[in-house]
């Protein structure tokens, strides 16, 4: 709430608290206040959403904090701004990244919020036919992308040498296919956020996700 109120211009603040102050018109200066903070909340949420990395195969630890990094670095890259209270930025709209599952997260570091569920879109990573199996779960509550795991040799294709080298500068070592994956994934739905300035609508999103399947503009 304070964050929020830093962002209302003074003449509004000291309008609002008059408002409070007012003895007769005390409660309909709360509602007028509360309706315009609704407003204000609503147009800053509509401007971040809660992206779920859902890994699932061996060592599904170890395989979720590579995959949160690899994502973390694609958030990073571009629109970035200070005093951020986002994990980053995809398509140009602040990203919460949200590891599951739950149970597996304990590795995971370098997230800022706490985002809770249902997360906005669940990208599903891992083999098939679990990770298949894994997503039906979040169907109905979520927009679920599945991204396939990155063929053997990736690490030989010279547009994956800008995030080797940048992974390793970051955690001081090479990136397995797994933070590779992940990092791709990410950068296909800045792709596909950036023209909708959002995760909305479900059907333009997904539609927005297939067409980079084939690889990235």
């Amino acid at each position: 709430m304070s964050i929020l109120l830093r962002r209302v211009p003074a003449s509004l603040r000291r309008s609002a608290f008059a408002a409070l102050a007012g003895g007769k018109t005390i409660f309909s200066g709360v509602v007028r206040v509360a309706a315009f903070w609704m407003v204000l909340s609503g147009i800053a949420s509509a401007h971040s959403f809660t992206a779920a990395l859902l890994v699932f195969g061996e060592n599904r630890e170890a395989s979720l904090a590579e995959a949160v990094r690899g994502f973390l670095l694609a958030a990073d890259e571009r629109d970035g701004h200070a005093s951020e209270t986002s994990d980053g930025h995809l398509g140009g709209v602040d990203v919460q990244i949200l590891p599951l599952p739950r149970d597996a997260a304990g590795l995971v570091e370098g997230l800022i919020g706490s985002p809770v569920e249902p997360a906005d879109v669940v990208i599903v990573l891992g083999p098939e036919p679990a990770a298949s199996e894994a997503a039906r779960e979040y169907l109905s509550a979520s927009t679920v992308l599945m991204q396939a795991m990155l063929p053997e040799g990736w690490d030989s294709d010279d547009r994956m040498d800008d995030f080797a080298a940048r992974y390793r500068l970051a955690y001081g070592t090479a990136p397995g296919v797994m933070a590779a994956t992940a990092y791709y994934a990410a950068r296909r739905l800045d792709v596909a956020v950036r023209p909708l300035d959002g995760v909305s609508p479900q059907a333009a999103l997904q539609a927005a996700w297939q067409s980079t399947e084939a690889g990235l503009p």
